[in-house]
This record gives structure tokens, C-alpha cells and sequence, in this order.
């Protein structure tokens, strides 16, 4: 295969590495107990925690420890996003570069993402501490849509830049 970008051999090989290596990242984060994901989210509760309100630590116990839970709640739902933004994104440019420029790309990209969120809350029953939640399939599904569109979104600015350099090196000078 000859040529560079997304349908090139490279292409192909890079984005269904970067789609794997995003699901593997998704589960090795379900498979850690909830001792040791609160861990992990709580370290960013605290930063977000004194960037929101810098006296926090100073607060009545009863009051810092409900701030600090809102807080890390929502530190794990954006972290739920984010991943399956990755997700989504990195899903879209695979099927891409595998099956050209489609539509049905998107659909299929939003659809296999969200079922693999629904495995993966599946899979934390089976983790210590960890449960699965219908509320989370929908925000991770949520995250998947949105990397889907930045994504098309990115890739048409990109390919509007192309056609305008390419138009403005056959114009005569």
C-alpha cells in the first residue's frame, strides 16, 4: 500500500494499536480494587479540591468531607468521559482508516464503544470494592459521542486546510 495517512498501511496499524491500547487502559483502570482507585482519585480530588476552594482543609470535618466526596465524584465521572472520549475518538479514526470515509463509521464507532462500556461496568462486579452502574454506561457512552464528533469535526478542518493549500499552489502566481 502506498501513501500516507489514515488508509495506509502506517495509519491502519497506529490507530488499531491506539484503539487497543485505549481499551487496555480502560481495563486495567476497572480491574484496580476501590481502595486503590480511590487513591488515584482522590490525589486529583485534593488538587481540584484546593484549585476550587483553597481553604478547604480548614473547613468543619463534617463540611470538608462532604466537599471533598462531591468533589472526587465528579473527578471519577470526568475520568469515566474522558477515557471514553479517548475512545470514541481514537474507534472513529480506526474504522476510518480501515473503511474509508463513512458515515456509518460514527454509528459504528458510538455503538462498539458504548457496548464496551457496558462490559466494563460489567467487569467491576467482579472487582473488590467496585460496582457496576447504568448511570456510568451512560456517561461513558456520553464521552464516547463526544470524541466522535471532535473528532469528524478535527478531520473536516483538516481536509478543508488541504483542498485551500492545494487550491492556492495551482493558482498562478
Amino acid at each position: 500500500m502506498r501513501g500516507r495517512g489514515l488508509q495506509s498501511a502506517w495509519g491502519r496499524a497506529l490507530t488499531t494499536m491506539l484503539v487497543l491500547g485505549v481499551m487496555l487502559m480502560i481495563f486495567l483502570f476497572s480491574t484496580e480494587p476501590a481502595e486503590k482507585s480511590d487513591i488515584t482519585s482522590g490525589r486529583v480530588a485534593e488538587r481540584v479540591a484546593s484549585m476550587v476552594r483553597p481553604d478547604w482543609r480548614r473547613m468543619e470535618p463534617r463540611t470538608r468531607k462532604a466537599f471533598y466526596d462531591r468533589i472526587q465524584h465528579v473527578v471519577r465521572k470526568c475520568a469515566h468521559f474522558t477515557e471514553f472520549a479517548l475512545l470514541g475518538a481514537s474507534l472513529r479514526l480506526c474504522l476510518e482508516s480501515w473503511l474509508g470515509r463513512k458515515r456509518i463509521c460514527s454509528l459504528t464507532a458510538w455503538a462498539a464503544a458504548t457496548g464496551y462500556a457496558a462490559l466494563d461496568e460489567s467487569h467491576q462486579l467482579l472487582v473488590d470494592g467496585r460496582s457496576g452502574q447504568w448511570r456510568d454506561v451512560t456517561i461513558d457512552s456520553a464521552g464516547v459521542l463526544t470524541g466522535i464528533l471532535l473528532t469528524v469535526g478535527v478531520l473536516a478542518l483538516l481536509r478543508r486546510q488541504s483542498k485551500i493549500r492545494k487550491h492556492q499552489k495551482q493558482e498562478p502566481v
